[in-house]
């Protein structure tokens, strides 16, 4: 017995379709063909469904069995770094070190290349403390390589952040924008500096982790260990002469400055979190320094069962009339939370405090012994 013609067969498919109230998009044109002309399947390439009619009683004679429909693909969007590049090269700039050398010959002077950031339209750059250490001589080369004599107006190794000033007026400067909101794993983020003098190079990656300190770096010579460090950790490749250029997400909005690699590694670089950088400009153009906070305790990192498998923070000291004494805390106390941050390590507590400032409120929550947690308020004092 022969079946039908392939004209008939197109027929049927069609009449079918009409009767489970389904129209495809792999046959959209059968079924407007006055023809019904044949179309061979192709097996490979999924149907997707583009319209359907959500009446039950238009589907009561649907077959019981049939198979239902795959799912929609999932649309992901990735960011135009073109764009992103185009958007934040002018703000990047060279920062050229004239140092003396160590050792040797007598009155030689290196030059170490680091990155920067244009932070205002009046010349001022944000870049590593480490960039600029011991320099006796700065200069900074914009993105139109024109280069420019600049000064330290305030540099401060616990954060590794120095700020300079331009010594000649510029016009048409376009400063970064800084990001506010919080940033999550997995993000896009893209650096731009001169790694080993390569000029506005980019790099792309995404957020590999946060709050990393001194340890997770590796204990890199160059920042000290009691810093206020909670570092962002990066895939995007970072190299020598990226430190203290821009980490941006895929708005162009400064998240990090790029600071760090851990040299046993692949893929782990990390920047300073741009709301320490924020607060540094505060303190910088406020007082013309960084006022560091004084908590009055001395604390450990301890392992608690009771806590699950991390550390905790717990107070091993509270100094008679200091902060910690007047917020009530004592010997012993665990460190839980501060405001609405989670604490596991001394670094925590440091880094947070430093981000709040002198003289400003944070708020504790604590648990002594056995009792309930509480929260206890404690303001900083300048450190001396």
């Amino acid at each position: 017995m022969t079946g039908p013609a392939p004209s008939e067969r197109g027929c049927g498919l069609r009449s079918a379709l009409e009767r489970r109230g389904l129209a495809l998009a792999a046959v959209a044109a059968l079924v407007a063909s006055p023809s019904c002309r044949r179309i061979e399947e192709d097996e490979s390439q999924p149907i997707f469904i583009a319209e359907r009619v959500d009446d039950p009683a238009e589907l009561e004679d649907a077959e019981p069995h049939s198979p239902a429909a795959p799912p929609l693909p999932r649309t992901v969007v990735v960011p135009d770094f073109a764009a992103v590049a185009d958007a934040v090269g002018p703000s990047v700039v060279t920062v050229i070190a004239t140092v003396p050398q160590q050792g040797g010959e007598r009155n030689k002077v290196v030059r170490g290349l680091g990155s920067g950031m244009l932070v205002s339209a009046t010349g001022e750059i944000l870049t590593n403390e480490h960039v600029i250490a011991s320099a006796t001589r700065v200069d900074v080369e914009l993105s139109n390589r024109e280069r420019v004599p600049a000064r330290v107006k305030v540099s401060e190794p616990l954060l590794d952040l120095a700020l300079l000033q331009l010594e000649r007026d510029i016009g048409g400067l376009d400063p970064v924008s800084f990001e506010s909101e919080t940033v999550r794993p997995g993000q896009w983020v893209m650096a731009v500096g001169q790694p080993f003098g390569l000029g506005n190079t980019v790099t792309v990656g995404v957020i590999g982790g946060l709050g990393r300190d001194h340890r997770d770096l590796g204990r890199p010579d160059g920042l000290l260990s009691g810093g206020y460090w909670s570092f962002i950790q990066t895939d995007a490749s970072i190299n020598i002469g990226n430190s203290g250029g821009p980490l941006v997400n895929a708005s162009g909005r400064v998240v990090g400055i790029t600071t760090a690699v851990r040299s046993d590694g692949q893929g782990l670089a990390f920047a300073t979190p741009a709301p320490m950088a924020e607060r540094f400009l505060d303190e910088a153009r406020t007082f013309g320094r960084v006022r560091k906070t004084r908590l009055g305790i001395n604390a450990n990192d301890v392992t608690n069962p009771a806590d699950g498998p991390g550390t905790v923070v717990q107070v091993t000291k509270v100094e008679a009339g200091g902060p910690g004494a007047r917020a009530g805390l004592e010997k012993d106390d665990i460190i839980l939370r501060i405001d609405d941050r989670p604490v596991a390590r001394v670094s925590d507590v440091a880094y947070l405090a430093q981000l709040s400032g002198v003289g400003r409120k944070l708020k504790l929550t604590v648990r002594r012994g056995e009792g309930l947690p509480r929260v206890v308020e404690l303001i900083p004092d300048e450190r001396s």
